[in-house]
């Protein structure tokens, strides 16, 4: 059986568990009609195991839009095309492979001018658009990375998100430790009230949200870019896998 204790070993991590307030010591003979989960019609207790694993993130992911406005949309989806080539060539500069980025298609569409006093629309040009993600799996480079970016002309640097490249495996982790919380504290319980534990009856599995949320940028400068790149306090925040499962155990 793991235990919450074998995770803490872990190296480079913390599991956090706790009952998070919300442990629920069932009244012998209690009415299964009180609990979404099931429970047995004898002796039970129902516990709330919660597991949490903060880890430092080691890659980051760009979301870039490349833009470009022609009075035709074979031009537009050119200059699209040459800006997104370039970037391609500058960021091989930096050591970032082709299968690291992953680059939608070029969309056109025709950009109106609308008048507000009611106006027939006037056709300004035609807008096309591609979206591209870039993976980075060294931090150190981020700040180069957007900066590259921005030279080609690109100023559409629409959020980074930041992650780990062992995420699932962090994820079951912090699963394993809310069943062995779940299991540990119905233990002590149980012991508490002098009763033993028994056999488990049923297990309701609580997924919750793991990971950082992204930072949204919009329009970004080479000057921001420099400044949100270098800002060690944010790129260096902890990323919080948590899980959560409550169990129903019978007592003998």
């Amino acid at each position: 059986m793991l235990t919450t204790a074998q995770f803490m070993r872990t190296t480079a991590l913390s599991i956090r568990s706790s009952a998070l307030g919300t442990l629920a010591l069932v009244p012998l003979l209690a009415s299964s009609s009180a609990f979404a989960i099931a429970v047995p019609d004898k002796p039970h207790l129902v516990t709330q195991g919660h597991a949490e694993i903060t880890a430092a993130p080691d890659m980051a992911t760009l979301s870039v839009k490349v833009t470009a406005l022609k009075p035709e949309s074979r031009a537009a989806k050119e200059e699209v095309d040459t800006k997104v080539a370039a970037l391609f060539s500058s960021l091989a500069s930096l050591g970032v492979s082709k299968k690291d980025i992953d680059s939608g298609n070029v969309i056109t569409r025709p950009d109106y001018q609308y008048s507000k006093n009611g106006d027939k629309p006037k056709l300004v040009g035609y807008q096309a658009e591609r979206q591209i993600s870039v993976r980075l799996y060294d931090l150190d480079l981020l700040s180069q990375t957007l900066n590259k970016i921005l030279e080609q002309g690109v100023q559409h640097i629409q959020q980074v998100s930041y992650d780990r490249r062992n995420a699932d495996e962090l994820r079951q982790k912090a699963r394993l430790a809310a069943v062995a919380n779940a299991r540990e504290i119905a233990e002590e319980l149980s012991q508490a009230a002098g009763r033993k534990l028994g056999d488990v009856y049923a297990i309701e599995y609580q997924p919750t949200y793991s990971g950082n949320p992204p930072r949204h940028y919009g329009m970004m400068n080479s000057k921001v870019a420099s400044e949100e790149a270098q800002n060690a306090s944010y790129v260096q925040n902890d990323i919080e896998f948590t899980d959560q499962v409550q169990m129903v155990f019978t007592l003998n």
